[in-house]
């Protein structure tokens, strides 16, 4: 598995998608010190490559990843006013299997970043 996080430390995530970075940044790094290979990136200091947003839009199905896309969030948002949590379900694979933020049709909510990384780490 590997984990790539990008936010904004010099923008606030925007109302629709909050995300609490510092809890996140927090958390990556104690599923980093468990030996998860984790990527945290400032985008802020350095943007997420196009590569990286286009991978986020296209690669996992659509109910995985719908903040990202047509109707979501945009590629100038990405990892800034939305921050995004990027799942790959192997260390060698190019598209991630699971975006987050994202709502869930089965839990009828959105789930945060904050909640998926606590998730992770409880499993580490």
């Amino acid at each position: 598995m590997k984990i790539e996080f990008y936010y904004s430390s010099k923008e606030a995530p925007g109302y629709q998608f909050p995300c609490d970075n510092a809890k996140a940044v927090d958390l990556c790094k104690q599923l980093q010190a468990k030996g998860v290979n984790v990527k945290v990136q400032d985008c802020g200091e350095q943007p997420a490559a196009f590569m990286t947003y286009n991978a986020a839009v296209t690669g996992p199905p659509a109910a995985k990843r719908p903040v990202f896309g047509a109707k979501g969030a945009l590629e100038e948002e990405f990892g800034k006013a939305v921050p995004a949590l990027l799942i790959f379900e192997k260390e060698e694979d190019r598209y991630p299997a699971e975006v987050y933020p994202r709502s869930d049709r089965e839990l009828a909510r959105l789930v945060s970043i904050e909640e998926v990384l606590q998730n992770l780490l409880s499993k580490a």
